[in-house]
């Protein structure tokens, strides 16, 4: 049986939990009136933001700037997982509390500079699982096991 590739959307639910699942994404931002896109660390936060370890080459007005966030697991043999992309307003933290809370929570795996701290408010949050059409016919529910 020949099996093909098929995508599905993912409720903001769905790709908030897969998000929450893995510690690191790209950030995609404007410097210089130029898209940049660079490796971060992330958590969810129960309100459903995203905050990132930034590093000095991540630059953000002081205003709130929309960006852009993508994070992803998808098998390079099988080509099956998903990717999810907020997009919304960030905010760097400078609240004393708030930073002493996420630092005891955002555990650093990418190298680099941790000394500032991102919130971001997504405004929309998109999701795609990529599966096979057996998979896809099998399982109605909700996202597959991640790989």
């Amino acid at each position: 049986m020949e099996h093909s590739l098929r995508s599905r959307e993912l409720s903001t639910t769905q790709a908030l939990t897969l998000l929450a699942d893995v510690r690191f994404g790209r950030i995609s931002f404007s410097r210089y009136a130029l898209p940049t896109i660079r490796p971060v660390n992330h958590i969810v936060d129960k309100d459903d933001t995203i905050v990132i370890h930034a590093n000095p080459g991540t630059t953000l007005t002081p205003d709130r700037q929309v960006v852009a966030y993508q994070a992803d697991t998808i098998d390079h043999e099988t080509m099956h997982g998903w990717c999810v992309i907020v997009t919304g307003r960030a905010e760097e933290i400078t609240d004393a509390e708030d930073i002493a809370y996420y630092r005891r929570r955002l555990r650093p795996a990418l190298p680099g500079s941790h000394d500032r701290l991102i919130r971001i408010h997504p405004d929309i949050v998109t999701g795609v699982e990529y599966l096979d059409t057996l998979a896809e016919a099998l399982d109605h529910a909700g996202p597959h096991p991640r790989s």
